[in-house]
């Protein structure tokens, strides 16, 4: 039960309500102390986090040996080589090879095949394609491009519906290392 006096409330004991201020005035306190000391809590941008794999959203062309493929050239009958190939567009390419890197992630990763795989995939393209939107537009030609693979080797992942549709082996070029 609470007392009056005289008429009053008396005090509680609450503590005392905050003066709004301005906004846009800093604070006039030099003598700000870190709230955890130094020694309790590591330094969390030293060292990688345990159990977080790190991720690559690019690679440079340079590095990774990208290299355009003449089609014209291609022999079917010959075995995987040290390069994984991709099928795009003129366009695409041109984009990639302007921009000095190619881009990927974990949602949107590049797909890559061996050499066997390239001739299925340009086949399969090119049922896609329409050959009357193809006519004059050199853009929307397709084009294949190779890169080493030992070079992005530790970043591939099996690609398992692509390569049961096809019987040839599809990776994808996510970004995560491999933890083996």
């Amino acid at each position: 039960m609470v007392q009056r006096r005289k008429g009053r409330m008396a005090e509680l004991p609450f503590a005392a309500l905050a003066r709004s201020r301005k906004p846009g005035r800093a604070s006039r306190r030099t003598d700000a102390r870190p709230a955890i000391p130094p020694d309790e809590q590591p330094d969390l941008f030293v060292a990688p986090m345990p159990g977080i794999r790190p991720v690559l959203s690019y690679l440079d062309i340079a590095v990774i040996g990208l290299g355009r493929v003449d089609v014209r050239q291609w022999h079917a009958g010959e075995g995987a080589d040290g390069y994984l190939y991709h099928v795009t567009t003129q366009a695409d390419l041109e984009t990639i090879q302007a921009r000095g890197t190619i881009v990927f992630s974990p949602r949107a990763p590049l797909v890559l095949t061996e050499r066997p795989g390239v001739t299925l995939w340009l086949a399969n393209m090119m049922e896609v394609m329409e050959t009357d939107d193809m006519a004059g537009h050199t853009a929307d030609m397709p084009v294949v491009f190779r890169v080493k693979r030992f070079v992005i080797d530790e970043l591939l992942e099996h690609d398992p519906d692509r390569t049961r549709r096809h019987g040839v082996s599809f990776f994808l070029l996510t970004g995560l290392t491999r933890q083996e």
